[in-house]
């Protein structure tokens, strides 16, 4: 069969299943409780399903392989030892986010300091940051459909427009159905293309051997040479030790506070469901993360030199698609595109939640009824995901960094308020308010010479300290007048 034939019969079969999961989970409920987190109700599989499918995005496979094509193992010092850190720190606070009862992390600041002030400003953070980080997905989908399909990209990104809505429309319920079936088939392929690369190569130890005997450029867009042995130091001239520490304030710090994995918990069935899910989707992630390693390392080994320049993220589906092009390799790109929709699906959701539960019960508490409320967060997951969509036509040259950058954006506005509130106890709605402001003051200060190339180490690191610093002084200003905080 053609390749083109066996990438149309994969389209339609992949359509046809996403259909029947969003058209039996829009048959649920309209409570607010049930729509954004299953009403608490979901069990073990399904959330760690769930949550390491929200996390194994565009960035984890095109981006991060690409980027160990190209460096080798330094990429992992920069991202995935950031976000198994970022995700033991979440172990630590699993269960009380559980007990806290509450629908949403901007929620949960109004509930502790009675403020719908940090409610709203915290659902117009989330907002902004996801309708930004859903770029990167969107872009993963249309580097994807565009070489599969050859259509052009801004055709390709539509076509992801059209399935994210779908599979948002039914709220978590739809979101975590879809997770279990685009988890499934990514496993398979990644496991069904790695046994084929080490079978070309001739087993890991050869693998390891022949990669360590790698030199030369990987393609003419490339600013170093790698030497012999390069793909196995831990750091690189991209990924300086500086660059790579620094990340951990971005990708780490980030994950640990971040929205879309802390619903994961919050829709757990109890705490010890919740606590669970992280420590058994961390060794579901190992296994497959060390299968992209692999299919990393691989490509370099079996093609050392692309003979045209390419983009980091794009380089992982040219070479699948074409130098080593078999079969499975349609099943694998469309497996990219189940993660793609996973995660951007899961970040619409939290758009919507934002929108219509966080910013609108603040403005208007009790004014809306729940039904009015899941209609207005559809309406939010319409008008934002076309936002996204548009942005999506001039992407960012580089996800994995662009991804750390808007993670650091939450490490420094979010990190030090939860784990502070969580952990101390001590923390005083003024001390909140402070850690915001000098949080996005630090922002406006460092992020732009960060991208200028002036500073070296990533802004989220003076960021999380300055916002920390600042709510701390605050909190224990007030607890020393008295104030409640």
């Amino acid at each position: 069969m053609s390749k083109t034939g066996l990438y149309l019969i994969y389209f339609c079969v992949y359509s046809f299943a996403l259909m029947i999961i969003g058209k039996s989970s829009l048959r649920g409920g309209i409570s607010l409780r049930d729509y954004y987190i299953c009403d608490r109700s979901v069990g073990l599989p399904m959330c760690v399903c769930t949550f390491t499918g929200t996390w194994v995005s565009a960035i984890t496979i095109l981006s991060l392989t690409g980027s160990v094509y190209e460096d080798g193992i330094s990429a992992l010092l920069y991202s995935v030892l950031p976000w198994f850190l970022g995700a033991f720190l979440l172990t630590l606070v699993a269960k009380r986010i559980h007990a806290s009862g509450v629908i949403t992390v901007p929620e949960f600041f109004r509930v502790h300091y009675d403020s719908r002030g940090l409610q709203c400003v915290y659902g117009i953070t989330f907002m902004v940051v996801y309708i930004l980080y859903l770029v990167s997905q969107y872009k993963g989908f249309g580097i994807v459909a565009s070489e599969v399909f050859d259509i052009p990209y801004p055709v390709a990104v539509g076509m992801v427009y059209l399935f994210i809505l779908y599979t948002t429309m039914g709220g978590y319920r739809t979101v975590v159905r879809t997770d279990v079936f685009n988890l499934i088939i990514l496993v398979v392929s990644l496991g069904a293309i790695c046994g084929e690369i080490l079978s070309r190569v001739g087993g890991m130890g050869e693998l390891i051997s022949q990669a360590a005997r790698v030199s030369g450029f990987a393609h003419s867009g490339m600013a170093a040479s790698t030497p012999a042995g390069g793909l196995f130091t831990p750091f690189s001239d991209r990924y300086t030790p500086l660059v790579s520490i620094s990340m951990f304030c971005g990708w780490g710090l980030g994950l640990a506070a971040n929205p879309q994995y802390i619903v994961r918990l919050l829709g757990a069935k109890d705490g010890r469901t919740a606590r669970r899910t992280v420590t058994c989707s961390l060794v579901v992630l190992t296994f497959i993360i060390s299968m992209l390693v692999i299919i990393g390392l691989g490509m370099r080994v079996l093609v050392p030199t692309l003979s045209t320049k390419e983009s980091t993220d794009s380089i992982f589906v040219r070479i699948m698609n074409n130098e080593l092009y078999s079969p499975w390799s349609g099943f694998l790109l469309f497996s990219v595109i189940g993660a793609c929709i996973s995660t951007a699906n899961s970040q619409l959701l939290l758009i919507a939640s934002s929108a219509s539960y966080d910013i609108v019960n603040a403005v208007v508490p009790g004014k809306l009824s729940e039904k009015r409320q899941v209609n207005l967060g559809r309406l939010s997951i319409l008008a934002c995901g076309t936002l996204s969509m548009l942005l999506t036509l001039d992407p960012p040259e580089f996800t994995l960094s662009y991804g750390g950058d808007i993670w650091g954006v939450v490490s420094i506005l979010l990190f030090p308020p939860l784990y502070g509130t969580l952990l101390k106890r001590r923390i005083t709605r003024r001390g909140i308010w402070a850690c915001l402001i000098a949080g996005v003051v630090s922002i406006l200060l460092f992020y732009p010479p960060y991208h200028s190339g002036i500073l070296s180490a990533h802004p989220a690191m003076f960021g999380v300290i300055i916002s920390a610093a600042s709510m701390e002084a605050v909190s224990a200003l007030d607890r020393r007048k008295g104030e409640r905080g």
